[in-house]
């Protein structure tokens, strides 16, 4: 789910979300109730479909409307509306238009990238119209001062720690080796590696596993490879076959300050939030 909810990169322009549908829309969508006791959930947009099934109206519009920066908002970020908008469960499946879903370019590494970024922007515009049109929702931004983390250099010295080295990356010229230059591999639960990445990506990546928005203190500039180990906290392991959690690994606090030679600091920061001010029940298919 939180891979779909990474897709695309979209800046929303416009401090106001009224219930009028944007151009863009799905040639056919279904919007159903899921009343399925600990239903599963899932999300896609492969294939020219947008599904996302257990679903809350939170989750979707998560999805629909990232902060007013690009990236991807938290359920905290998103403030008033009903009780049922966070509690009660929807399936949805959304059909793109012949030619404007994800999953539709061509295959060459360089292209298609590019392409399915676009294809994956319109694709999320085409979730907004679904909530305008099924949900009537209507809602604002607004800056509010929430908790945040800031990354910062732990060593006044500034050394860093023994799996944050900087390197000198070529990711264009790296593309389609199979280095994954430039984003982030996950070898298991809690162990990240990364190649010729940046501190900001690196900030964004670590928001997950803390839950909560992080910001570049650093002041690190160019690229750098890294090896995370950490033991992620019980709620972000699910499913049957998940591993057994370790009461006594490392928090994720303390393998940034060990293994990276970076700490986070909790402060509060003025945060993009979505202010639902009207939403209905979607009627029945």
């Amino acid at each position: 789910m939180r891979r779909l909810l990474a897709v695309a990169v979209v800046v929303i322009s416009g401090a106001i979300i009224r219930a009028q549908t944007p151009a863009l829309t799905f040639e056919a969508a279904s919007v159903k109730p899921n009343q399925t006791r600990n239903c599963d959930r899932d999300g896609s947009l492969a294939g020219g479909r947008f599904v996302m099934t257990c679903a809350t109206l939170h989750e979707l519009i998560v999805v629909a409307y990232p902060r007013q920066d690009g990236r991807s908002r938290f359920d905290t970020e998103i403030a008033g509306g009903p009780t049922w908008s966070s509690t009660d469960h929807f399936d949805v499946i959304g059909k793109a238009p012949e030619g404007q879903g994800v999953g539709n370019a061509p295959d060459n590494a360089g292209a298609a990238t590019a392409t399915e970024q676009s294809a994956a922007l319109r694709m999320r515009q085409m979730v907004q119209a679904l909530l305008v049109d099924r949900f009537k929702l209507s809602a604002r931004h607004e800056l509010r001062d929430l908790a945040v983390y800031e990354l910062r250099v732990d060593r006044t010295d500034g050394k860093l720690g023994p799996q944050l080295k900087k390197v000198d990356a070529d990711c264009v010229a790296e593309r389609g080796k199979g280095t994954f230059c430039g984003g982030f591999r996950t070898i298991g639960p809690g162990h990240i590696v990364a190649h010729g990445v940046t501190i900001p990506l690196l900030t964004t990546f670590l928001e997950m596993p803390v839950s909560r928005n992080v910001l570049d203190r650093t002041g690190l500039q160019g690229n750098f490879d890294l090896d995370l180990q950490y033991t992620p906290e019980r709620l972000q392991i699910r499913g049957p076959n998940a591993p057994a959690v370790d009461p006594a690994g490392v928090s994720v606090f303390t393998a940034i300050r060990e293994q990276l030679g970076l700490k986070l600091e909790s402060t509060k920061a003025p945060v993009d939030v979505l202010v639902i001010d009207r939403v209905e029940k979607p009627t029945p298919d």
